[in-house]
């Protein structure tokens, strides 16, 4: 996407797209404008943009308020069942880590070396680690990071894996950015269920 030169009335990572690829953004993707909010959640991605409005305080629209929000506390979650008793609207991306080499249910070879690939990002922050557990999460090693491309970018990770005997295998990534941010092993739940970010599980069979 190309850019147009705003003021610093937006963030300074914030762009108006007006191109992709060459061509002028298409109708789906937010003709005439689209703003472009690098390392927040598709909300604040605002297609067909003919006007901004400057506030000092939030918008009170149905898309900010009451669509998307979560619970106003650390962790963005309450007991499940239960209505929080405030709530703010989502923000920055959680962190995030998925194995894309290997599909779930999918058969390898026992005692054959693989070479296990994948990505992870975060809200800008950037990657430090990104850990690998072969066995459902009971053991856990650390993956070797790919080219850091920019703080808004996807970080490659590999790691090798050899299933020793035939099997089940429960493969799990878990990567942790700058600030410290990792992913839980179990769901954090809202009413909504926005921003999950939980350790994926992708089960192979050994053969």
């Amino acid at each position: 996407m190309k850019a147009l030169d705003i003021d610093q009335a937006l963030d300074e990572d914030t762009i108006l797209a007006y191109e992709m690829n060459g061509e002028a953004l298409p109708m789906l993707n937010g003709f005439p404008l689209r703003l472009v909010i690098p390392g927040h959640y598709g909300t604040y991605w605002v297609k067909h943009l003919n006007e901004i409005t400057v506030l000092d305080q939030d918008l009170k629209g149905f898309w900010m308020d009451p669509a998307y929000r979560i619970p106003d506390n650390a962790c963005g979650c309450v007991e499940p069942g239960t209505t929080p008793k405030k709530t703010k609207p989502i923000g920055r991306f959680n962190v995030r880590s998925f194995i894309t080499s290997v599909t779930d249910g999918q058969k390898v070879k026992a005692g054959e070396d693989l070479k296990l690939r994948g990505i992870a990002f975060d809200g800008g922050y950037g990657m430090t680690e990104v850990l690998f557990s072969p066995d459902g999460g009971k053991n856990w090693r650390e993956a070797q990071l790919g080219k850091d491309l920019g703080k808004y970018s996807f970080r490659e990770w590999t790691i090798g894996f050899k299933p020793s005997k035939s099997g089940k295998y429960e493969l799990k990534v878990k990567a942790t950015n700058r600030i410290g941010q990792s992913q839980p092993l179990e769901p954090l739940w809202n009413p909504a269920g926005y921003m999950r970010n939980q350790v994926e599980t992708v089960a192979v069979q050994a053969v």
